[in-house]
C-alpha cells in the first residue's frame, strides 16, 4: 500500500503518521511519501525505511520530483495507493499519474482525474475518517461485509 500526502504542520504529520502506524500494525506493507511545500523538510518529519519526505528543493526546474526515493516509490506496483492531500500539488499529481498502482483512491476533488475512486464528502474529512471511508468502500467493492 502506498500513501501520498502533504504535510503542512506538525499536527498534520502526527495525524498521517498515526494512520501509517495503524496500517503497519494491521500487518500491511505500507510506504509513506510525504510532500512538504517548503524549502526544507521540517525536523519533526523523521525519515524511516518505509516513510520518506520531500520538499521544494527535491524538485527539478520543471517542478518534477528529483529524488531516488521518489523514483523508487513511483516504480512500485502497489495494490492500492491512497492520496491524503487536501490541495492540488503538482508533484503529488505527477506521482499518481506515473505510478503502476492498481487502484488509486483519495478525497481531494482537485485530483479526481487521477483517482479510480473518489471519496466525496460535504466537508473535509480527517485522515482517520478518510481511511475509514476507504476501508468501507473497498471492502464493499471486494464483496466483503463491513
Amino acid at each position: 500500500m502506498g500513501i501520498l500526502c502533504n504535510i503542512t504542520t506538525e499536527d498534520t504529520y502526527k495525524e498521517i503518521y498515526a494512520v501509517f502506524s495503524r496500517l503497519q500494525t494491521a500487518k500491511r506493507s505500507v510506504w509513506l511519501m510525504g510532500y512538504i511545500d517548503e524549502k526544507a523538510v521540517p525536523f519533526y518529519c523523521l525519515q524511516q525505511l518505509s516513510a520518506d519526505y520531500f520538499c521544494k528543493k527535491d524538485l527539478n526546474w520543471f517542478g518534477r520530483p528529483n529524488k531516488v526515493q521518489i523514483e523508487d516509490f513511483c516504480k512500485i506496483d502497489f495494490d492500492i495507493m491512497i492520496d491524503f492531500s487536501h490541495q492540488k500539488f503538482d508533484p503529488i499529481r505527477l506521482m499518481m499519474q506515473i505510478t503502476p498502482a492498481h487502484f488509486i483512491v483519495g478525497g481531494n476533488k482537485e485530483n479526481i482525474d487521477c483517482y479510480d475512486l473518489l471519496i466525496d464528502s460535504e466537508q473535509e474529512l480527517t485522515h482517520n475518517e478518510l481511511i475509514n471511508e476507504i476501508a468501507k468502500y473497498t471492502s464493499s467493492l471486494s464483496g466483503e461485509r463491513p
